[in-house]
């Protein structure tokens, strides 16, 4: 067969040709030929050097007896004894002493800032102010006091959430259970308003703080202050759980409440719960310093 030379490169053709175009006959490119070397030489080289071949029972170990398990293996060993020395320091302290160690949060502020966000924002928001019906984490007001111990405990047991240590907090229902009429329960309403320093009518204020001694005194406490061993929350501060506006507090007054926080013991390990306590005493620290 005659070699053909293409008019417009000057390279032969191979002499075929698919509907008017015809094939050239060009070397591969030098920079091809030796990448196609160096892959075949780095491939037998890897085969030698490195496990590459199963067999029956077992495969080639090559030269440098690598095993990637035994690699994730001695990580997650070290990982592991990371976790243990990390878990002493905080388990073994005194809360308060952590909490003013700036080594302490500048080590753990954004891991527990991540188990903040994924256990606890859905309610209590991604603030930490919350949300109706979920109490406000960044301020000053607890249930149970600020202490970190007892911030811990209920995080560890929850509230009326079925564990043998749980916090038990449950206001009665005034009005479904007829303890209070519906003028009564009016008049309450006043003078809890006027607690917080809220536009009142006085008349039925004055009535509502006789009924609010007998029946409310004992848990809230004679001035509203709140009862940190019942988990009664002042009514003296402007923070509502439930709202603050008139309709609100009457609600709560004649259906009751009984919130529920779940127990975070069997789904966080103790180290997880003490990082998140620390975490919200630095929060509020923050916000204190701003």
């Amino acid at each position: 067969m005659a070699v053909e030379q293409d008019p417009h490169t000057k390279q032969n053709t191979t002499g075929h040709e698919w509907d008017g175009i015809k094939e050239l006959d060009t070397p591969v490119p030098k920079i091809l030929t030796w990448s196609y070397i160096l892959t075949l030489f780095f491939g037998i080289l890897y085969w030698v050097l490195y496990p590459a071949f199963p067999g029956v029972s077992n495969f080639t170990r090559g030269l440098f007896d690598y095993s990637s398990r035994s690699a994730v293996m001695n990580d997650v060993a070290v990982a592991s004894k990371t976790k243990e020395t990390n878990e002493a320091e905080l388990l073994s302290k005194d809360l308060t002493d952590l909490a003013q160690d700036a080594s302490i949060k500048h080590k753990y502020m954004n891991s527990a800032a991540i188990l903040y966000k994924d256990n606890c924002s859905v309610c209590h928001g991604p603030d930490l102010k919350g949300q109706t019906n979920f109490p406000n984490l960044a301020d000053h007001h607890w249930l149970w006091s600020g202490d970190l111990s007892e911030i811990e405990t209920t995080i560890k047991y929850g509230i009326n959430s079925g564990h043998d240590e749980e916090r038990t907090a449950e206001m009665l229902g005034f009005g479904t259970s007829e303890a209070l009429t519906f003028n009564e329960i009016n008049q309450v309403t006043q003078y809890v308003l006027s607690l917080s320093g809220k536009t009142t009518n006085d008349a039925l204020a004055k009535k509502g703080q006789s009924i609010f001694n007998e029946q409310c005194a004992s848990c809230h406490g004679e001035k509203g202050e709140g009862g940190l061993e019942v988990g009664a929350p002042s009514l003296t501060d402007k923070s509502w759980i439930y709202g603050g506006s008139q309709q609100a507090i009457k609600d709560t007054i004649t259906k009751g409440r009984k919130g529920v926080m779940p127990a975070w013991e069997h789904r966080l390990s103790p180290f997880d719960i003490r990082k998140l306590t620390l975490f919200l005493k630095w929060k509020q620290d923050d916000a204190r310093a701003q």
